[in-house]
């Protein structure tokens, strides 16, 4: 069989940029950084695709042919669904989803329901970030490398391998279940049976995020987040442990989001900027000499043989961006390609012939398709048929709440013939004599009635003026209606009982009085919040109402983006505020301390009085020894001033004679004490009889 050789053009930069592609500018649902969590089955009869939901995420099963939606599952508890793959099971068609939380389960989308949920000791430990299903048997990979080998029948684990790559992202396992490899910034190849590592690539400067064989499992192709460049590898047995550089390095213009390869070799890769890329068999290429190899040339930098642009059919330069593509698996189609876009919610599928009749790749393939401007509802659909607003004129209404609605509703079907409140005020003018005159004969005629100028309009009446004013366009008059914005309750029973024709027009006024004067967002949020709750089941019934709508989608999108902003400059001003204030109170404390230190340094007492040293005087003077009783009755008051001073030093003297005296004697220490001679003692008396002749 004869090989086609096609010479390719290598790239100085790798990455050649068109003028055309730099002017173009992107249009899709989803951006280019919500990459799918998604997987198609083996036929390409359907696609499950994970979206983020309320309570949780929600997986789609999407008919590929129709579009339509087969199956829905939301996920229990809040979990979050990290990785998907199809598989079978006998008959029935499963899907495998990799949870946050470490479990693996098994949804049937023809029950709607998870069939088995494995988890175990011997399982998982953090979220699995990728599954693969292959024969009867389910593996899963987690972030810290550990892969765990499944029975789909029973749910039990039949082994599991630790690979310790850290960061681990993808999982690549072989059609025979022998070898499987692990994807973080660098890939590894692994034996399943004997645990060992057969092969290790160097990867990529940042995280794997699509991995698939090519050439019959002898080869790898892989992509990277933030990486504008595939690379093929080489995973032949003979390559070994030395395959440390790329067989291949595909350029492309802008980030890979996604890659497919097809069973003849050729890889496609869509770009971050909505392209598709193509190269023709570039997997199963030759691989370089020897001399190629010890000169440094490597096969990098292939610019790609084939690329296809979708752009509107409005605006050629409006590029409706590509979120996934597939080759088809269809034999004698390979040189076709499914292509998806739109929205998760609402993807369009559609089948592009890629290659021409000889196999070659169109260089620069332009295809002109209408935009999809609304992602909820096909211009097809139920609601576009209506050619007539939903409306409630014959419905009879029994709440005492609305009970002023059917005679609105009268109003407004008559309101053509009626005449306008302006023209009622044209008829009601007169002459100023007339209405003069006409006043004081009315006055003179009918008693008067105080008036109550602080009385407020009702929700009836003020349900009539509302119509009034939207059916001809008077503002002065609308505004009078929003002015009573405060009165919730007037609010609701006046949006209840307007009819439902005036129910758009009135969001639409309030808008452009949003959009013209912000400051009145107080006043006007209340009646475009109560209106929007009250009538969006009618809202919903309203064809085009996402285009009638959109400038307030754009203003209330324009508020949240500022209010973002605001609320960080309003974080670092209360950090500001709290720092001044802190300083301030500082201050203000260092300040009461400094004016207390100088008061009490003013405030210096003269003499201090001490009640503890006034008691220890009054003891000193307590143990002072007492007069002596004879010296004591001597002493007259007629003696002199000096007679005393000299009997008070005599007396000190026979004191001191005295109490040595009695130091030498206990006895006469108490005789002298009374002032009596003792008869025990006879010496002590004859002394002191002596002294006291001696004295007179």
């Amino acid at each position: 069989m004869a090989r086609k050789t096609i010479n390719r053009k290598k790239s100085q930069t790798g990455v050649q940029k068109t003028q055309k592609a730099t002017r173009t500018s992107t249009y899709a649902a989803d951006t280019s950084n919500d990459r799918w969590t998604c997987a198609f089955d083996s036929d390409d009869h359907n696609l499950a695709v994970v979206r983020t939901g309320v309570n949780g995420h929600t997986l789609r099963i999407v008919d590929v042919q129709t579009g339509a939606q087969r199956s829905e599952y939301t996920a229990t508890d809040g979990a979050r669904i990290r990785s998907v793959a199809w598989g079978q099971q006998g008959a029935q068609a499963l899907v495998a989803l990799g949870l946050q939380s470490g479990s693996v389960q098994l949804y049937s989308p023809a029950r709607n329901a998870v069939v088995r949920s494995m988890q175990g000791s011997s399982g998982h430990q953090g979220p699995v970030v990728s599954v693969a299903f292959v024969g009867s048997s389910i593996f899963g990979l987690d972030e810290a490398g550990t892969v765990v080998q499944w029975d789909a029948a029973t749910g039990t684990a039949l082994q599991t391998l630790r690979t310790k790559v850290d960061g681990a992202q993808r999982l690549l396992v072989a059609g025979d279940a022998t070898r499987v490899v692990v994807a973080s910034h660098r890939m590894e190849m692994w034996d399943v049976a004997r645990q060992s590592r057969l092969q290790a690539w160097p990867g990529h400067t940042a995280p794997v995020h699509s991995l698939m064989w090519a050439a019959d499992e002898t080869a790898l192709v892989s992509a990277a987040e933030g990486d504008r460049h595939v690379h093929v590898w080489d995973a032949s047995p003979r390559a070994g442990q030395s395959a440390a550089h790329a067989r291949a390095v595909l350029a492309i213009d802008s980030d890979a989001m996604s890659i497919d390869v097809a069973s003849s070799g050729s890889v496609l890769a869509v770009s971050a900027d909505g392209t598709l890329s193509a190269w023709h068999e570039v997997a199963v290429a030759q691989q370089q000499s020897q001399q190629q190899k010890q000169a440094g040339h490597n096969d990098i930098g292939y610019a790609a043989d084939g690329r296809l642009r979708i752009v509107a059919t409005t605006d050629s330069e409006r590029l409706l961006s590509i979120l996934l593509a597939r080759f088809s698996r269809v034999a004698g189609d390979e040189g076709n390609v499914l292509v998806v876009r739109g929205s998760s919610l609402r993807p369009l599928f559609e089948t592009l012939p890629l290659a021409d009749e000889h196999g070659h790749f169109s260089s620069d393939m332009v295809v002109e398709r209408a935009p999809q401007d609304n992602m909820l509802m096909e211009k097809k659909g139920v609601a576009s048929k209506m050619d007539t607003q939903y409306t409630e004129s014959g419905t009879s209404v029994t709440t005492p709440a609305l009970e002023g609605v059917r005679a609105a509703q009268r109003a407004a079907e008559q309101s053509d013939a009626t005449p306008t409140l302006a023209d009622r005020v044209k008829q009601l003018s007169v002459e100023p004599a007339t209405a003069a005159a006409t006043i004081t004969a009315s006055a003179a005629a009918t008693p008067t009635t105080p008036s109550n100028p602080s009385a407020k309009p009702t929700a009836g009446s003020l349900v009539r003026v509302l119509i009034q004013a939207l059916h001809t366009s008077d503002s002065v008059m609308l505004d009078s209606v929003l002015d009573n914005s405060a009165r919730t309750n007037v609010v609701r029973d006046t949006v209840l009982g307007l009819p439902l024709p005036y129910v758009l027009p009135l969001i639409q006024q309030l808008f452009l009085r949003f959009h013209a004067t912000p400051a009145r967002a107080h006043q006007l949020l209340p009646w475009i919040r109560t209106t929007l709750a009250l009538h969006s089941a009618h809202l919903i019934t309203v064809p085009g109402l996402v285009t009638q709508l959109a400038g307030l989608y754009q203003g209330i999108e324009a508020r949240l983006d500022s209010h973002q902003r605001l609320l960080r400059l309003s974080g670092r001003l209360e950090l500001a505020n709290a720092q001044i204030r802190a300083r301030s109170h500082f201050e203000k404390e260092k300040t009461k301390q400094e004016k207390n230190a100088q008061k009490q340094t003013a405030m210096k007492p003269i003499n201090v009085y001490r009640e503890e040293e006034e008691e220890l005087l009054d003891e000193e003077n307590a143990l002072e020894p007492p007069t002596p009783v004879w010296q004591a009755e001597e002493s007259t008051d007629d003696e002199d001033d000096d007679m005393g001073e000299r009997a008070g030093k005599d007396g000190a003297e026979d004191n001191q004679w005295t109490d040595g005296d009695n130091n030498s004697d206990s006895d006469s220490d108490a005789g002298s004490e009374s002032g009596l001679g003792s008869d025990s003692d006879s010496d002590s008396g004859s002394d002191n009889d002596e002294d006291l002749e001696t004295y007179d």
